[in-house]
């Protein structure tokens, strides 16, 4: 039960250049897979062909081996949720409501969801409209939409899912994330903050301009001269009495005139 990518090109309608750039790699269970690289990597492109948005234009994205795109929703939807960029809901639907729709395409569930206002504290929010809230609070709402929707060993597809939550919701989210990843879910999330990027994922996804620049477990991929390469950037690793190391980034890197 896995999530590969075999191949993959996509390019965008009217586009010279693609958008992924025959991208191979392998999202397994049990594990959370970061999906890094710097703006207009592809990283985004990238999910919305995993989860069957969209269709590659060569290639293909295997869903627990058949093709994402060829699934029908709602198989898809008993398989893979999917935590967008940025949360949309097309009606005044509350909280508690939002989350409900997660069941879509399994047996409701009142323990389920209640279990999941509790453990993302949106217990008192309950009962209020979606678009009333702020972005970190719909972050957290869809979210616990994809949560419920969740199956045993299912898999989660996330971009950038923490951006506009504040400190502490953002590590009860990821705390989450690493305890489903532990009941043996496939956890894929796209993310810009390097440092949490490390300490959260177990493999990693380095894109560059829409090519795979490297694949693998974590330590492997995010070296120094790699993540400079990339990112144009100086890094290092600063060391804390508590808690875990931060990569840190200075000032760009210096670009030779001659």
């Amino acid at each position: 039960m896995s999530i590969a990518v075999v191949d993959v090109i996509y390019r965008y309608k009217g586009a010279d250049i693609p958008a992924i750039k025959g991208v191979n790699a392998v999202a397994s269970p049990g594990r959370v897979t970061a999906v890094i690289g710097p703006n207009a990597a592809g990283k985004s492109t990238l999910l919305r062909c995993v989860i069957g948005a969209l269709a590659p234009t060569a290639g293909t994205v295997l869903i627990d081996g058949e093709p994402a795109h060829q699934l029908s929703t709602k198989s898809l939807a008993g398989r893979l949720a999917y935590v967008p960029q940025r949360p949309q809901v097309a009606a005044a639907f509350t909280v508690r409501e939002v989350i409900e729709l997660g069941r879509y395409a399994m047996p409701a569930s009142r323990q389920r969801i209640d279990e999941t206002l509790r453990r993302l504290e949106l217990e008192s929010i309950a009962d209020r409209p979606f678009p009333s809230l702020s972005v970190g609070q719909q972050q957290r709402v869809t979210l616990g939409r994809a949560i419920a929707q969740l199956g045993s060993k299912g898999h989660l597809v996330l971009d950038e899912p923490t951006s506009a939550m504040d400190l502490r919701h953002a590590a009860r989210s990821t705390t989450l994330l690493r305890e489903l990843a532990l009941k043996d879910a496939t956890i894929i999330i796209a993310m810009h903050d390097l440092t949490l990027a490390a300490n959260l994922s177990d493999d990693c996804w380095l894109l560059d301009a829409g090519r795979l620049v490297a694949a693998g477990p974590t330590a492997d991929v995010m070296q120094i001269d790699r993540l400079q390469a990339v990112f144009g950037v100086r890094f290092e690793w600063v060391e804390r009495p508590k808690g875990p190391p931060i990569l840190h980034s200075d000032s760009p890197l210096l670009q030779s005139s001659s």
